[in-house]
């Protein structure tokens, strides 16, 4: 049951943290000169570099997040 509820939590987390990572990308497209504030905030080359990751990251907690569904699924058995 710990592992269970710590990978939902961890799940939740990546995702929350996944989406602000994006919400920050849309945010220095907008500014003056993206590529020095992509560097700047976001610490990578491109914001493409940085969209992929965090897809990566999403994908990473949606298969974590099945997992625990599953693991709860046969707790219940």
């Amino acid at each position: 049951m710990t592992f269970t509820s710590t990978g939902r939590f961890i799940a939740k987390l990546a995702i929350v943290l996944a989406v602000l990572r994006i919400g920050i990308v849309v945010y220095v497209t907008t500014t003056s000169d993206p590529s020095s504030a992509a560097a700047r905030y976001l610490g990578a080359g491109s914001t493409g570099q940085v969209i992929d990751e965090a897809i990566y990251v999403i994908v990473f907690a949606i298969c974590l997040g099945v997992l625990t569904d599953i693991s709860r699924a046969a707790q219940r058995l």
